[in-house]
């Protein structure tokens, strides 16, 4: 008697410190190429609640800047931000993309290109790749 309870204590001891509702998550790769530093915002659009801002350091073409977030699935609005210093001589100004529709079902890895770069429709990438552009709609 004292075994068997001793067995079903254990027992539901493991159960209780079970996960039993696991919450999957994805993995957001971002490649800065801009030249310039990023901050992302993701707003989740089925739940308000859920919502991401994300900062990568400043990366170009030859030694580009990748960081991996862990992000909840699910349907976001993705709105970039280059983050620029004001050239007094210059004056160069980038502006801002306008917001895309990412999808994030999967592991995704997502490459910022420069500021007023655009991507051709052909060369877009490996499905787990994307370049942003301003020109694109849907992020998938």
């Amino acid at each position: 008697m004292k075994r068997s309870s001793l067995i079903i204590s254990l027992l539901a001891l493991l159960l209780i410190s079970a996960n039993v509702f696991p919450i999957r998550l994805v993995r957001l790769t971002i490649v800065n190429k801009s030249g310039f530093p990023l901050e992302i915002r993701l707003t989740n659009e089925e739940d308000s609640n859920i919502y991401y801002y994300l900062r990568i350091d400043e990366g170009d073409r030859s030694n580009p800047t990748e960081k991996v977030f862990t992000i909840i699935p699910g349907r976001y609005q993705m709105q970039p931000y280059y983050i620029e210093l004001w050239d007094p001589v210059y004056g160069y100004s980038c502006g801002q993309p306008g917001s895309q529709i990412l999808y994030a079902e999967r592991n995704i890895r997502i490459v910022i290109l420069e500021c007023n770069y655009s991507v051709p429709r052909f060369n877009l990438g490996e499905p787990s790749i994307w370049k942003y552009s301003s020109s694109l709609k849907y992020i998938y």
